[in-house]
């Protein structure tokens, strides 16, 4: 077990576009609800040196785990970090995978990745783009696989320890 400072994962930030129509779209297609908006402008050291930081922001109502979306207004400082400014994807479980995958196509998620169709079905997950946050999809899981990971991850917690809440049940 660690001996340094105590760390806990409670969100992931997402860079959008367009902060109100993000809200909108993601709020309406994952069922969440959102702080009213922030703005902050701030210096921030970047390897490049201090750059302005100008950002509208908000946080999903909902959680723990929490969704941050953050329409950058100047992207300066994002700019400068290796690899971009974006993440890659969120991830949910369903225990109907073609049915919520059909969903989120008909608000907009375009279909990009997804198991093979079994049945005229897609299977296993599926990858969903969001263009209103470039460079990041949804991912959906299904039950199965979802079952499968939350068994692999509470068998290696109980090896080390630790004690495991299932984000499945």
């Amino acid at each position: 077990m660690s001996t340094g400072p105590l760390l806990r994962l409670y969100h992931t930030g997402m860079i959008v576009n367009d902060l109100d129509k993000a809200m909108v779209q993601m709020g309406t297609a994952l069922g969440l609800l959102w702080a009213p908006p922030k703005e902050a402008k701030t210096p921030l050291l970047c390897p490049g040196g201090v750059r302005d930081r100008h950002v509208r922001f908000t946080y999903s109502l909902q959680g723990p785990h929490f969704v941050e979306l953050l329409e950058q207004i100047d992207a300066a400082p994002y700019l400068q970090l290796t690899g971009g400014r974006y993440i890659h994807h969120l991830g949910y479980f369903t225990d109907d995978l073609p049915a919520a995958a059909a969903a989120l196509e008909s608000q907009g998620y375009r279909r990009e990745l997804s198991g093979v169709p079994e049945d005229g079905k897609i299977t296993r997950a599926s990858f969903h783009y969001n263009p209103e946050a470039p460079g990041m999809w949804i991912e959906l899981v299904s039950h199965e696989i979802a079952a499968e990971i939350g068994g692999w991850i509470a068998d290696a917690a109980a090896g080390a320890g630790v004690p495991f809440v299932s984000p499945f049940e």
